[in-house]
C-alpha cells in the first residue's frame, strides 16, 4: 500500500511506514506527539518520493503544474444554454512540463452552435497556454502556491456561414491562480482578464474580467492505489465590458453574471475525471440579452 499526500505530491513506498502514517493521521487528536512522529517519518522517507497527479477546479484555473517532462492528455465536453441558444464543445488538449514549475499546453475544440435555429459546427480556435508557478510554500501536510498564466486564443477557425465558429479576432487571457492543498481540504482563488481583439467589421468586443473562488473536500486521506473522490463547489464571477463600434457603446452588450458551481473529481492514480455544472445565481446584463440557463462540463485528465 502507498499513502499519497497530495499537498506535497509524494508517495510513501514502504508498506509499514504508510500504515503508521494512516494510523497517526486518524488518531492525531489523541496527542500532539503524533504530529512530531509524523514529521519524523516524512523526513526519513524524503528520498523515496515520486511525482503524482494534482487536481484543480472544474470551471476555473488552478495553481497546479505538471512535473518535469510530464505529459498530460485531456479530453473535455462542455455545453451551455441561453434561452433558445445552445452550444456544445468537444476539446482535445496536450500539455508538457518543462520543469516542475513551468508548463505549456495547447487545445483544439470542436463546436456545435445553435442560435435560435441557425446551426453551425466545426473546429474552432486553437488555444495555446503557458503557466509558471513562481511561489510555493510547504508546511505540515499542506502546500500553498501561486501560478501566473497567459493564454492565446488564435483565430484559426474556418470561416463559414453564420453563426460563426470564431469572433474573427486573436484574443489573449492572462491571470493569477492561488491554491492550497491538504489531505482533506483544498482551496483555490483566481483572477483572469481577457483582452478581445478588434474584428474586421470594426466591432470591439468588450474585454472580460473573471474572479473565482473554489473549495474541495474529501472524507478521508487518499491512498495511491485506491480511488479518490473530491467534492467541490465554486463561485464564478464574469464581468464583460460593453462592445463598441466607432467608439460608441453598443446596446445589449456587457454586464455581470455570478454562478455557483457544484462539482466532483474522481481520480485513480494518474487518471482523473472532473465534472460540474454552473448555475446562475445573479445576473445584471445590459439591455435585452439572454441570461444563462446552465453550463455543464466533463474533463478527463491522464498524466504520463
Amino acid at each position: 500500500m502507498r499513502f499519497f499526500i497530495p499537498s506535497h505530491f509524494v508517495i510513501f513506498e514502504n508498506n509499514a511506514i504508510s500504515s503508521i502514517v494512516c494510523f497517526i493521521y486518524k488518531h492525531k487528536s489523541e496527542s500532539n506527539l503524533f504530529k512530531f512522529f509524523l514529521l519524523i517519518i516524512a523526513a526519513t522517507m524524503i528520498l523515496n518520493i515520486t511525482p503524482a497527479i494534482a487536481h484543480g477546479p472544474v470551471f476555473s484555473p488552478g495553481s497546479e503544474t505538471l512535473y518535469k517532462n510530464g505529459i498530460e492528455f485531456q479530453a473535455g465536453y462542455f455545453s451551455s444554454k441561453n434561452a433558445a441558444d445552445s452550444e456544445y464543445e468537444l476539446a482535445m488538449g496536450l500539455g508538457y512540463g518543462i520543469n516542475q514549475d513551468w508548463e505549456i499546453s495547447m487545445e483544439l475544440p470542436y463546436l456545435n452552435i445553435d442560435e435560435g435555429g441557425s446551426k453551425n459546427n466545426g473546429t474552432s480556435n486553437v488555444q495555446l497556454e503557458t503557466k509558471y508557478r513562481f511561489w510555493r510554500h510547504n508546511s505540515f501536510a499542506k502546500q500553498d502556491s501561486v501560478t501566473g498564466f497567459i493564454k492565446a486564443v488564435l483565430d484559426t477557425a474556418k470561416k463559414t456561414s453564420s453563426p460563426s465558429l470564431s469572433s474573427g479576432t486573436n484574443d489573449f487571457i492572462t491571470g493569477l491562480a492561488y491554491g492550497q492543498e491538504s489531505l482533506i481540504w483544498q482551496h483555490w482563488a483566481s483572477f483572469r482578464y481577457r483582452y478581445n481583439g478588434k474584428s474586421n467589421t470594426d466591432i470591439e468586443r468588450g474585454n472580460q474580467l473573471f474572479a473565482d473562488a473554489s473549495m474541495g473536500w474529501r472524507s478521508e486521506p487518499p491512498q495511491y492505489y485506491e480511488s479518490d473522490t473530491l467534492w467541490m463547489v465554486e463561485l464564478n464571477t464574469e464581468y464583460t465590458q460593453a462592445s463598441r463600434k466607432n467608439n460608441i457603446s453598443l446596446a445589449n452588450t456587457g454586464g455581470t453574471e455570478l454562478f455557483i458551481s457544484p462539482g466532483i473529481i474522481l481520480a485513480y492514480r494518474n487518471v482523473a475525471l472532473k465534472s460540474g455544472v454552473q448555475l446562475p445565481i445573479y445576473s445584471n446584463l445590459s439591455g435585452a440579452q439572454k441570461k444563462s440557463d446552465y453550463r455543464l462540463k466533463f474533463t478527463l485528465d491522464i498524466n504520463f
